[in-house]
C-alpha cells in the first residue's frame, strides 16, 4: 500500500440490513399468505381441482363425492365440504332423518347413473339434492314417527322418480334456458302425500287443515330474541330441520363455499319473517322459520346464482324474496284445503317468474345456464363478457372512423352520400355472366346523368345507360342487371303494371317524331315560400345544403315524382317515386326507364302525380343532358292547381280528418306527445292502460272510462288509477320495452289489480291501509308480464289479463276473510239447488245487464257506468263496441240455459269474460270476417259456460273467479290452426284494432293472390 492511496471499505450499516431483511421479511408474508388462499381456494367455491383428482379414483369414491356436492346443491352449492357439514347438522336434528335423507340422495344419483344422464351433471349432485330432500320430507311429514323402518321403501321408490322428473322438465325449460330448481322434489312428494293422506294404514302422513278462524294475536307477547333465531331457524328448514344450531351450521357451511350465498340467505330468511309480521301471521310459525326457507332459496336463486350480481340484481332479489313470502302464504290457504304441505312450490314459482323477465337494463344480465357455478365466479364471467362488449363496440367505432371514403362516398354523418358511377362488370358477376349490369350506388340527391355509350349484348339490351338515382338510404350497394319484360312484370306484382320493350335505337328514332314529341309534358314553374316544415328531403335530414337542382327543381320533402314513358304501341306509361323516402331506383336511357329488382319491396302504391320525368333526345341524338333529356314538373303537397270542389264534400272530409285524430289509437296525438315532458307523455301512457283493458289503445277512451269509475265510486278510480301509475313505473324501473310502455300495455293489468282489490276489501270504502298492498300487489303486474310474453313468444300471443288474474288470486287466497288487516270478502260454493221461477224474470233488468256486464269488466255493476264505457269502445273502435255488448248478451243467455239465479244474470257478472273473449276474437286477433265473426260467438259462449266451471272450482278455495276463463278460452281459440284463408291470425306486432286490422287483412290477401297470378 502506497503513500496517499485511500482505500475505502464498504460495509452495510445498520440501515442497509435492515432494507435488506424488510423485503425477505414481505416475501417470506406473502408466501405464507399465497400458501393460505391456495389451501382456502382448495375447499372453497365448488372444489374443482379436488373434482379433477376424483376423476381417475373407483367409483365407490367417487359416488360419495356426487351424494355429498348432491347434498350441498339444494342450497346451489357445488362442494362435497359443504355437504359434509350440512350432513353434521342434519345429524344434530335427527339421525333418522340424515338416514333416510342419505338413501334418498344416494337412490337418486344411481337411477340417473342407470339412466345414462349427463355424468358432468350427476357428478356436480344435479341429480342428488331432489332425492335428499325427498327422504328427509316422507320422514317429516310421516305419522308414524322415528326409524318406522317401513317407510324406507316408498323413500327409494319415490327417489327414483326424481331423475326422470329432472330430466323430462330439462327438457322442456331448456327451451328458456331456465333451471328445474327444486319441481322433481315439489311434484314427488305432493303426489306421495296426496296420494296417502293421514288416514292411510301403511304410511299415515301428517294431517294439514286450513285456517278456520282468525288468530288471536297479542303485539305484546312478541319474543324478540325468537325472532331472531328464527333467521338460522329459516336456513334450516329448507332441508326440514328446526333446529337453531342445525341452521347454524347450513349457515357456515355455506359460508365456506360461497360467501355471497351465505349473505343471500340469511337476507332472505329475515325477509320472510318480516313479510309473516306484516300479514299477522301466528308467532309459533315465524318462530319455526315455515315463512322463511322458500325466501332464502329465493334470495340466493336471483342474488348472484343466475343472476350476475350488481346492486340491481341484489334489489330484484329482495323483491323475488318478498314476493316468495307472500306467494307461499297463498300457496299454503290453498295446499291446505287439500291437506297438502307447501313444501317448495312459491320458491319454484317466483324463481322461475323473476328469470324469465326480460330487461334492456345491462346490469340485470342472466348468466347462460351452462356456465353458472357460484356467485363470485359469476361476477367474473359477467365483468369479462362486459369488458368483450366494450372492446369490441370501441373497434366497431374506430372502424367506422377509420373506414376509407373514396370519391364516389361522402361522408355525411352516417348517411351515405354518393355519386353514381358507370363501370364496365365482368359477366360473372351477376346471373352466371348472362347479364353483366352497371355498378350503382345509393344518393341523397339528385345528379344529373352523365352520357354513355350505347353498346348492346347478345340479349338485345344494353349494358350502359344514362342513370338518374331517387334519393333514399334503403339500397344497399350492388350491381343490378337489365331485366327483361317478363322478370319486370312479375317483380311488379301487385303494383301498377309496367309495359316494357328492349328498342334498338334506329328503331326508336324512326318512331321519335310521331310519338314522343307528343307525349312530352310541359315544364310548368311555380313559386312558393319555403315554409319551416316544407324542408328539402336534403335539409331533412340535416346533412347538407340544398343543390342546385333541388333549387331550380323546387324539391320538398314529401315530394312524389312521376316517371312517364313512350311504349312502342304508342301508349304512355308512368310510375310513381317517393323523394323523401327513396321507395324507387329509376334507370333513365334514352328509349325507356329500368327498374332495380330490390326496389320493388319498397315501392308506394299508386298516388296522386307531383311530378313528371319525360324522356327526350335533342336533334341530334348524340349527347344527352338534364335539360334538354327530362321535363320536370314538381308540385308540393297542397300546390296542385285547385279543382272547384262541392263545398260539403270538403267539410265532410274536414269533419271525417277531425275524427280520424281521435278514433282508433290516436297515432297522431302519440306522436306528437314524444318531444313533450315526461310527466305529460306518463299521463297518456297511464290513460291508454286504463282503456287497454278492453283493447282500446285511446288516450281519450280511457278519460272516459275513469269518467265512469268516478260514477261508479270515487274510492275504486283512487286505487285503480294507483295501481295503473305504480305497473307503468315499475315496467320503467325494469327497463322493458318503451313502445309496449306507450301504448299501456303495461298499466292495464295494474288497474284491474286496484280496482279489484277495493271491490273484494271487508273494510269497505277508504281504507287507506289498503293502499299499500295495492301498491305492492301492483308492482308484481310487470313482472308477470315479462316472464308470461317470454313463454308466449314461442306461439306469438299476448299475455291478455293472466297477470292481473295471478297477482289478484295470490292476494286473496293470502289474505282471507280471516286476516287480520286486510279481511276479504267471503266467498263460498253452492251448498244447495237455487229457487229459480222463471215467470219472475224481468226483461227489461235482463236488457240491462248488457252493459252491466261489459262495466263488470272493471268490477262496475252500475248501468250507467257501463254505458259509459260502451261509449268510450265506440269513440276509439266501433268494432270492438259492436263485439262487447255482443259477448255480455251472449253471456246472459248462457247463464240462463244453466237456470242460473236472477241475482247473478243482473248483476252482470256472466258478461263480462264472455264480452272480453268476443272482442279479442272478433277483429282484435283475428281479421274481421263473418267466419271469425261466428267464432267470435262462439268463443263467447265457450267462455261462459268455462267461467261456471272456474267459478265452481275457484270457490272452493275462497277465491273469486277473475278473468280465468276469459284467458283460457281466447288462448284457446288463438291456437287454432286452419287452412281457411278466411280465418287468418294476424302476427302480435301488427295488432292494433279491428278497423286497421282488416285493412292490413285485405293488403295481404291482395298481395298473396297477385302472387298467386305471377
Amino acid at each position: 500500500m502506497e503513500l496517499g492511496e485511500i482505500v475505502v471499505a464498504d460495509r452495510p450499516s445498520e440501515r442497509q440490513l435492515y432494507t435488506e431483511q424488510k423485503p425477505r421479511a414481505y416475501d417470506l408474508l406473502g408466501r405464507s399468505v399465497n400458501r393460505i388462499h391456495q389451501v382456502l381456494g382448495y375447499l372453497t367455491g365448488e372444489m374443482k381441482e379436488y373434482g379433477e383428482w376424483m376423476k381417475n379414483k373407483p367409483l365407490v369414491v367417487q359416488l360419495v363425492d356426487w351424494i355429498l356436492r348432491g347434498t350441498s346443491q339444494v342450497m346451489f352449492v357445488n362442494n362435497p365440504l359443504s355437504g359434509l357439514i350440512i350432513l353434521v347438522g342434519i345429524f344434530i336434528q335427527s339421525p333418522w332423518w340424515m338416514l333416510t335423507g342419505c338413501i334418498g340422495t344416494t337412490v337418486s344419483t344411481l337411477t340417473a347413473l342407470a339412466l345414462s344422464q349427463d355424468r358432468s351433471a350427476i357428478a356436480a349432485g344435479l341429480h342428488g339434492y331432489n332425492g335428499i330432500l325427498v327422504g328427509l320430507l316422507m320422514a317429516v311429514f310421516s305419522d308414524k314417527g322415528d326409524y318406522y323402518w317401513w317407510l324406507l321403501p316408498p323413500v327409494a321408490v319415490i327417489s327414483m322418480a326424481c331423475p326422470i322428473l329432472s330430466s323430462a322438465l330439462g327438457s322442456i325449460l331448456s327451451k328458456w334456458d331456465l333451471p328445474v330448481l327444486t319441481l322433481p322434489f315439489n311434484i314427488a312428494v305432493t303426489l306421495y302425500l296426496a296420494a296417502t293422506g293421514h288416514y292411510n294404514p301403511f304410511f299415515p302422513t301428517t294431517l294439514i287443515k286450513p285456517v278456520a278462524s282468525a288468530p288471536n294475536i297479542t303485539w305484546s307477547a312478541i319474543n324478540v330474541p325468537l325472532l331472531l333465531q328464527s333467521i338460522p331457524v329459516g336456513a334450516g328448514q329448507v332441508y326440514g330441520c328446526g333446529n337453531p344450531w342445525t341452521g347454524g351450521i347450513i349457515l357456515v357451511a355455506l359460508l365456506i363455499s360461497s360467501p355471497l350465498i351465505c349473505l343471500h340467505a340469511a337476507i332472505g330468511s329475515t325477509v320472510g319473517m318480516f313479510a309473516a309480521l306484516s300479514i299477522a301471521s301466528p308467532f309459533d310459525s315465524i318462530y319455526l322459520g315455515l315463512h322463511n326457507y322458500n325466501c332464502a332459496l329465493a334470495c340466493i336463486a336471483t342474488g348472484g346464482m343466475f343472476y350476475a350480481l350488481t346492486w340491481q340484481i341484489h334489489l330484484l332479489s329482495l323483491a323475488c324474496a318478498l314476493f316468495c313470502a307472500y306467494s307461499g302464504a297463498a300457496l299454503a290457504n290453498a295446499l291446505s284445503v287439500l291437506g297438502l304441505p307447501l313444501c317448495t312450490w312459491p320458491f319454484c314459482f317466483s324463481a322461475l317468474l323473476f328469470l324469465l323477465i326480460n330487461s334492456d337494463n345491462p346490469a340485470i344480465y342472466k348468466i347462460p345456464l351452462c356456465k353458472v357455478t357460484y356467485p363470485e365466479a359469476n361476477r367474473i364471467y359477467y365483468l369479462r363478457m362486459k369488458r368483450r362488449a366494450s372492446e369490441s363496440r370501441r373497434e366497431e367505432q374506430k372502424r367506422k372512423q377509420q373506414k376509407p371514403s373514396g370519391d364516389s362516398k361522402i361522408s355525411t354523418g352516417g348517411t351515405p352520400l354518393c355519386t353514381p358511377k358507370t363501370r364496365h362488370t365482368d359477366k360473372k358477376q351477376f346471373n352466371n355472366g348472362k347479364s353483366p349490369g352497371p355498378l350503382l350506388r345509393c344518393v341523397n340527391s339528385i345528379v344529373p346523368p352523365k352520357t354513355t355509350q350505347k353498346q348492346e349484348n347478345s340479349t338485345g339490351c344494353w349494358t350502359q345507360h344514362t342513370v338518374m338515382d331517387v334519393p333514399g338510404s334503403v339500397f344497399r350497394e350492388g350491381r343490378m342487371p337489365w331485366i327483361s319484360r317478363k322478370t319486370l312484370e312479375r317483380l311488379s306484382s301487385g303494383i301498377p303494371r309496367v309495359c316494357f320493350e328492349a328498342l334498338s335505337p334506329f328503331k326508336w328514332w324512326r318512331r321519335r317524331k310521331d310519338r314522343v314529341k307528343g307525349e312530352l309534358v310541359k315544364k310548368t314553374k311555380t313559386k312558393k315560400k319555403k315554409t319551416s316544415r316544407e324542408r328539402t328531403f336534403g335539409e331533412a335530414a340535416g346533412k347538407r345544403p340544398r343543390t342546385k337542382q333541388e333549387e331550380r327543381w323546387r324539391i320538398q320533402e314529401g315530394t312524389f315524382l312521376t316517371f312517364a314513358w313512350s311504349s312502342p304501341s304508342g301508349r304512355r306509361n308512368k310510375l310513381i317515386s317517393n323523394i323523401g323516402t327513396g321507395a324507387m331506383l329509376a334507370y333513365i336511357s334514352w328509349w325507356g326507364i329500368f327498374f332495380s329488382p330490390v326496389s320493388w319491396s319498397c315501392f308506394p302504391s299508386v298516388l296522386d302525380s307531383k311530378a313528371t320525368v319525360t324522356p327526350q333526345l335533342d336533334g341530334e341524338g348524340q349527347n344527352i343532358n338534364m335539360e334538354n333529356s327530362v321535363d320536370v314538373k314538381i308540385e308540393a303537397k297542397g300546390e296542385r292547381k285547385p279543382i272547384k270542389q262541392n263545398p260539403l264534400s270538403e267539410a265532410g272530409k274536414k269533419v271525417c280528418r277531425a275524427v280520424g285524430y281521435i278514433t282508433g289509437d290516436m297515432k297522431e296525438f302519440g306522436t306528437w306527445l314524444k318531444d313533450k315532458p315526461f310527466m305529460i307523455q306518463f299521463i297518456d301512457w297511464v290513460l291508454r292502460g286504463i282503456s287497454q283493458v278492453m283493447f282500446v289503445n285511446n288516450p281519450l277512451s280511457g278519460l272516459i272510462v275513469v269518467a265512469g269509475f268516478l260514477v261508479q265510486n270515487p274510492w275504486w278510480t283512487l286505487t285503480g288509477c294507483l295501481g295503473t301509475v305504480v305497473s307503468t313505473l315499475t315496467a320503467l324501473i325494469l327497463g322493458q320495452d318503451r313502445s309496449a310502455i306507450a301504448a299501456g300495455l303495461y298499466g292495464y293489468n295494474g288497474v284491474l289489480v286496484g280496482l279489484l282489490m277495493a271491490v273484494f276489501s271487508a273494510k269497505g270504502d277508504y281504507h287507506w291501509w289498503l293502499l299499500l298492498p295495492v301498491v305492492l300487489v301492483s308492482m308484481t303486474c310487470p313482472v308477470f308480464t315479462s316472464a308470461l310474453a317470454s313463454v308466449f313468444c314461442k306461439w306469438d300471443l299476448p299475455v291478455f289479463t293472466l297477470p292481473f288474474n295471478l297477482a289478484l288470486t295470490l292476494y286473496l287466497a293470502a289474505s282471507g276473510p280471516h286476516n287480520l288487516f286486510f279481511p276479504t270478502t267471503v266467498i263460498q260454493p253452492a251448498a244447495a239447488t237455487p229457487n229459480i221461477t222463471w215467470t219472475d224474470a224481468e226483461m227489461p233488468m235482463l236488457l240491462q245487464s248488457i252493459p252491466v256486464g261489459v262495466g263488470q269488466v272493471y268490477g262496475c255493476d252500475n248501468p250507467w257506468t257501463g254505458g259509459i264505457f260502451l261509449i268510450a269502445l265506440f269513440i276509439s273502435s266501433p268494432l270492438i263496441c259492436l263485439h262487447a255488448a255482443i259477448g255480455s248478451a251472449v253471456g246472459m243467455l248462457a247463464a240462463l240455459s244453466l237456470a242460473t239465479p236472477f241475482s247473478k244474470v243482473y248483476s252482470g257478472l256472466w258478461g263480462y269474460n264472455s264480452s272480453l273473449s268476443c272482442v279479442a276474437i272478433g277483429g282484435m286477433f283475428y281479421a274481421f270476417t263473418w267466419q271469425t265473426h261466428l267464432l267470435a260467438i262462439a268463443c263467447a259462449l265457450f267462455s261462459a259456460y268455462l267461467g261456471a266451471t272456474v267459478t265452481n272450482m275457484l270457490s272452493v278455495f275462497g277465491v273469486p273467479s277473475g278473468t280465468w276463463s276469459f284467458c283460457l278460452s281466447a288462448l284457446t281459440f288463438l291456437l287454432i290452426t286452419t287452412n281457411n284463408s278466411a280465418i287468418y291470425k294476424l302476427p302480435l306486432s301488427k295488432v292494433t284494432y279491428p278497423e286497421a286490422n282488416r285493412a292490413y287483412y285485405l293488403k295481404m290477401k291482395k298481395r298473396q293472390r297477385s302472387c298467386c297470378e305471377v
